[in-house]
């Protein structure tokens, strides 16, 4: 009954009472074409009643005195009228006035920059969520035309950028130069090449690429914990959010920060996982490879499946990590120096209160 939406939010909620109920709820939220949203949810069990809506264009502030709409729970979604149609909007749905979930787009509508999305609304095991407006992870600030976007950027409050790509000259970013962290991370020269030769030979298949992927991400993991540490020490202070990390397409790079950050507030690996293979939903692979489809089937496939972002990739780096070092939290803490102290700072940051 609920549908696949553009913009997946999944929200699993533990409220204590008297009877200790579970309810799980799942809400998305989406951009139309009119410049609104529509707000979508399911509830399990099933409630019945009705769900208050809040919005606001703080993620950290609603005013909870008047609710922009009030329907019935069983109606699953609802279309609203933004406040401002140029700023990005947040909703807080409150059901029954006992349970709360806060959801907002995921991906953020950009017209050079893609792949653009907010890494708020993910649970944690003690059920906390993930701030919404905090941080974002990107494609490429400096490709060509981004600057169009720049505006955006700057509606979105953006401080810092975190940069894991080599530096380009001259830089144009969206702010100061010391607001901008480069973090150039250092990748596996033997799968810098991917051997075009031998896919259009058809001698590299789908899954060879994908093995040659998993290579190169596990050795961005084990050749960058002196960046990935300085990622977190950014991370730690209050002062630089709201923060957009970037890489080329804002699949690998981004995508394994994105992992690392998510494990260190306690997010299981499904929804790490989720979020890595997420970015197949908002990349247009052909458009980055326009040559692809003068190629057959097969080929396209392989040459794809170069930049895709792959469950096998990232479900092999967090095994092998766990492998090699008994769990995700040991390597936080005994390669990146992520202690308890520093990973309860980090939640208290990026995590809401179980309360708000």
């Amino acid at each position: 009954m609920f549908k696949k939406v553009v913009f997946p939010v999944l929200a699993l909620i533990l409220v204590s009472s008297c009877t200790q109920e579970k309810v799980d709820i799942k809400a998305a939220c989406e951009a139309t074409p009119d410049g609104n949203y529509l707000v979508k949810w399911e509830t399990f069990p099933p409630l019945q009643g009705n769900v208050k809506i809040y919005e606001s264009l703080n993620p950290d502030s609603f005013k909870l005195n008047s609710p922009m709409v009030e329907t019935a729970i069983n109606q699953h979604l609802k279309s609203l009228v933004a406040i401002r149609p140029q700023r990005r909007s947040y909703f807080k749905l409150v059901f029954n006035d006992r349970y709360s979930v806060i959801s907002a787009e995921r991906c953020i509508p950009m017209k050079v920059i893609y792949n653009f999305r907010d890494l708020g609304g993910y649970y944690n095991e003690n059920e906390r969520q993930t701030r919404w407006g905090k941080i974002y992870r990107s494609s490429s600030l400096q490709q060509p035309g981004a600057e169009a976007d720049f505006g955006t950027l700057a509606n979105l409050g953006i401080k810092t950028v975190i940069d894991f790509d080599k530096p380009k000259l001259p830089y144009k970013y969206a702010v100061p130069p010391s607001q901008l962290a480069l973090l150039p991370l250092r990748g596996n020269p033997d799968a810098s090449t991917f051997y075009f030769n031998k896919i259009l030979s058809g001698e590299l298949k789908r899954i060879d690429v994908i093995i040659i992927r998993q290579d190169a991400m596990l050795f961005l993991l084990q050749n960058n914990s002196d960046y990935f540490a300085r990622m977190f020490d950014i991370l730690l202070d209050r002062n630089n959010y709201p923060i957009v990390m970037n890489c080329a397409h804002g699949t690998e790079r981004s995508g394994l920060a994105a992992a690392l950050i998510l494990a260190a507030l306690g997010v299981d690996k499904e929804q790490i996982i989720s979020d890595y293979t997420l970015s197949d939903t908002y990349i247009d692979y052909l458009r980055l490879l326009p040559n692809a489809d003068s190629f057959g089937p097969d080929i396209q496939e392989t040459i794809t499946a170069i930049i895709s972002a792959h469950r096998e990739v990232i479900t092999y780096v967090l095994d092998r990590t766990v492998k090699d070092y008994g769990s995700l939290d040991r390597y936080l803490e005994d390669v990146l120096k992520m202690t308890p102290k520093k990973r309860e700072k980090l939640k208290e940051i990026l995590l809401y209160k179980n309360n708000e």
